[in-house]
């Protein structure tokens, strides 16, 4: 298997028909195509997705910023249509406006072998939001990321309600401008939520917003990964979130960037040991080693993973992790306030 890997090459449309020509060659064997960054724009980005028409081989196309607009999104969709190979699609960041969310969509509902679909930073919008959610049902994807496309509380409810007992095990909903006024909305929709995963990440949620969403979460027994990152959930939120770990199913927790402080490690040290999380993120939150210290003596053995990046943890607070990390725990203190001396014996440990 190869990978046909050129993403910011500048390319010209001679560099076009190398491609195709690639493409054709199936003693190459390319299963996996990556054009992004390369201001394709609308013309250049549907003679390249032509070249997928017929493909058979390629099973992972990345399109990425190329201002592909509607009328590539157009082609897109003939070839999500026709192409049975394809598994993974990524169109992030290429101005794709309701037009060319409407085909893609209906394109959804036939196609059956697309499991990853990345339309983040587009321009959705709430009804662009409603016109995907009316292609999950019989879709075939398993990821759908829609981040920082404005959806807004209603559009993130049709996307959730929609998605519900779906193949749909990942939804990315972050920056879409959802709390804290319509943060509401998508409450009933989560507590009954099929997802094993939801990025909730950078959306205005406070405290109180916090306290609702884990409020719904209490009745889901089948999420498995929370993320809440760049939020504004702060002490008490963190309070609300330790409250939930104690009584779910969740083994992946992201709270990195909310101003938690050490009253809100402290909150989540105290239920950490009967909790089932494997990987937790809490970097960029205000920790000292007085926090660092609490979590420390309250590691579960099935956590895995620990990411403190960007706290002001120094050297006291980092040797009480040294136990966990010479047990295997990856733990990432990058960006503290630790002597070359002590990060040097951890990277050592670990």
């Amino acid at each position: 298997m190869a990978v046909l890997d050129v993403k910011s090459a500048g390319l010209e449309p001679a560099d076009l028909d190398s491609i195709a020509l690639a493409l054709q060659d199936k003693s190459h064997n390319i299963t996996a195509v990556d054009v992004s960054g390369n201001d394709l724009g609308e013309e250049g980005g549907a003679k390249v997705l032509e070249l997928f028409m017929q493909n058979q081989l390629v099973r992972r196309l990345a399109m990425n910023s190329n201002e592909l607009g509607d009328e590539a999104a157009a082609v897109c969709a003939k070839v999500l249509a026709a192409n049975t190979t394809i598994e993974e699609l990524e169109l992030q960041g290429n101005s794709i406006f309701i037009d060319g969310v409407k085909l893609l969509a209906e394109a959804l509902q036939k196609n059956r072998t697309l499991q990853r679909l990345d339309l983040s930073h587009n321009q959705l919008g709430i009804y662009g939001a409603e016109l995907v959610a009316s292609g999950l049902a019989q879709s075939s994807l398993a990821y759908l990321n829609i981040s920082g496309n404005r959806v807004c509380g209603r559009g993130a409810e049709q996307l959730l309600m929609a998605s519900k007992d779906t193949g749909l095990r990942h939804l990315d909903l972050a920056m879409n401008e959802i709390g804290p006024q319509n943060l509401d909305l998508i409450l009933a929709p989560l507590a009954s939520s099929s997802l094993n995963s939801i990025n909730l990440g950078s959306n205005r949620i406070d405290g109180e917003g916090a306290q609702q969403i884990c409020t719904a979460l209490k009745e889901n027994s089948r999420l498995e990964v929370l993320m809440l990152q760049q939020n504004d959930l702060g002490p008490d939120g963190a309070a609300h979130v330790a409250e939930l770990l104690g009584s779910s199913s969740l083994t992946g927790l992201d709270l990195a960037g909310n101003s938690i402080g050490d009253t809100g490690a402290a909150s989540l040290a105290a239920v950490l040991e009967r909790c089932k999380l494997i990987g937790l993120g809490l970097g960029h939150n205000s920790i000292t080693d007085q926090g660092a210290k609490q979590l420390a003596s309250a590691l579960p053995a099935n956590l895995e993973s620990l990411q403190l990046t960007c706290n002001a943890i120094g050297d006291e607070g980092a040797l009480e992790f040294k136990s966990a990390v010479e047990k295997g725990l990856v733990l990432d203190l990058m960006y503290n306030n630790l002597s070359s001396e002590v990060a040097e014996s951890l990277r050592k440990e670990g």
